[in-house]
């Protein structure tokens, strides 16, 4: 039996949702990396590095914009960005913030980027969800056309 179209767009508003929160925390982290220094430990000058941070905002926003329209590939990209991004921030940054008696500016910066890689496996579960969702009603209703045999 097919799900509703209700049921099917229901994952993708989340992933809406969730990438849309990413992208906030992402935004702000990125501004707090770049206001200590952050690119200077990777040997970037400020230029190249702002390039990077627009390549990737623009790639976000266009997996969001597929994922409005249910692709697949954008399923896949949101997972893949999620869990590098979380891995990353939590093999940089987590060793600091409970190394130091104070990190950065504080409250702030911890919760940045904290927030970012919840969001970022967040965002993961949810886009994963949703593509296991479509692949379970795109099997439903090849098993309806009778093509699942």
């Amino acid at each position: 039996m097919r799900k509703p179209a209700a049921d099917q767009g229901r994952w993708s508003n989340r992933v809406i949702v969730v990438s849309s929160i990413f992208a906030g925390f992402g935004a702000a982290h990125l501004i707090d990396d770049f206001l200590h220094g952050v690119p200077a430990e990777f040997n970037l000058s400020n230029p190249p590095t702002q390039l990077l941070a627009f390549a990737f905002f623009i790639a976000l926003t266009g997996l969001v914009a597929l994922a409005a329209r249910g692709t697949r590939a954008s399923y896949q990209g949101l997972i893949t960005i999620g869990l590098l991004l979380a891995l990353a921030d939590t093999l940089y940054h987590v060793p600091e913030i409970v190394g130091a008696v104070t990190f950065r500016s504080g409250a702030a910066s911890i919760f940045f980027a904290i927030g970012l890689i919840v969001s970022g496996l967040a965002m993961a579960a949810v886009a994963w969800f949703a593509l296991r969702d479509q692949s379970v009603v795109q099997s439903t209703f090849k098993a309806d056309q009778g093509e699942g045999n």
